[in-house]
């Protein structure tokens, strides 16, 4: 179904959805998304058309209006986590096409995920998989003024801290540190937003979530995808992440790992350190001239 003309388009993909809408719920879940996604490329097509269509910014909205009542219609049919991925989707392509009102489009379809997240997602590995796919999405975008940035990351962070399981608890939270150094927002102009004070906040709770877990094979694993992110943000200048916290979280689990059963997990999360000792050691050899510097640190 494929039009030369972008207006011609439009007009097929509202017959489809009037035809495969009638389809029932059995069969709206494969016929519904490939024309939202059909109708993303449309919006993008109408971007590229920008000079020769002075009406290209108001089609593109009833686009999303079209995407939006489509995604609705798949939510009535009991499903959550196609919808949910689909309106992320959306939310990408207002953001990056950028016509008039594109941000409220695009704050719209990321609080529809989040609703969906909320109200209809209880599986508790969903769950997380949802998360972290809002978390990582929202990273990315950068159409978004602090006005509504802040609020979203925040809710973000407060969604990770409520799942179910502790350990997943600990690796939303952990996640999420990651929109409060590397997320953009308007006034940043395309920079990253660098907030260590918040980052380390994020990075601590998670270490006092790992510390609440009950197995001790699943803390030490915890502690040290923990180290992971502490790394990451120190080599990306964190400058509240110091080498004296590192030692501290490699001193910690130095003492626990010998204390975990022998077996292929152990094994696992052994080898999983050592990778991360390894990298460190490879860093305080030969580090690199704009990277930052590891002295004192005890490996």
């Amino acid at each position: 179904m494929q039009a030369e003309d972008a207006d011609q388009q439009y007009l097929i993909l509202n017959a489809a959805r009037k035809h495969f809408g009638n389809g029932g719920n059995m069969r709206i879940k494969y016929t519904l998304p490939p024309l939202v996604f059909a109708a993303y490329k449309l919006a993008f097509k109408y971007k590229e058309l920008e000079e020769e269509d002075d009406k290209w910014e108001k089609k593109c909205q009833k686009i999303f209006q079209f995407c939006h009542q489509t995604i609705g219609a798949l939510i009535k049919a009991e499903m959550a986590e196609v919808p949910l991925r689909l309106f992320l989707q959306g939310g990408l392509a207002a953001g990056e096409i950028g016509f008039e009102n594109h941000e409220s489009v695009a704050y719209e379809f990321l609080s529809q995920a989040f609703s969906l997240y909320e109200d209809e997602i209880s599986d508790s590995k969903a769950q997380l998989s949802a998360i972290t796919l809002i978390i990582a999405t929202f990273e990315k975008m950068k159409c978004f003024g602090e006005e509504n940035h802040e609020p979203l990351r925040t809710q973000c962070a407060l969604a990770a801290s409520k799942l179910l399981k502790k350990p997943d608890q600990c690796r939303g939270v952990a996640t999420c540190s990651h929109l409060f150094w590397s997320g953009k927002t308007r006034e940043s102009e395309g920079e990253e937003v660098q907030d260590g004070k918040r980052v380390m906040e994020c990075l601590k709770k998670s270490l006092r979530i790992a510390n609440q877990c009950m197995d001790s094979s699943v803390q030490v694993q915890l502690f040290v995808e923990i180290l992971n992110h502490y790394i990451y943000m120190y080599e990306k200048g964190n400058d509240q992440m110091t080498v004296q916290v590192l030692n501290q979280l490699i001193g910690k689990i130095r003492e626990d790992l010998p204390n975990l059963e022998s077996n292929e997990e152990t094994e696992q999360i052994n080898k999983h350190f050592q990778n991360t000792i390894e990298h460190l050691r490879l860093r305080q050899e030969s580090p690199e001239n704009d990277g930052p510097t590891y002295e004192g640190l005890i490996l």
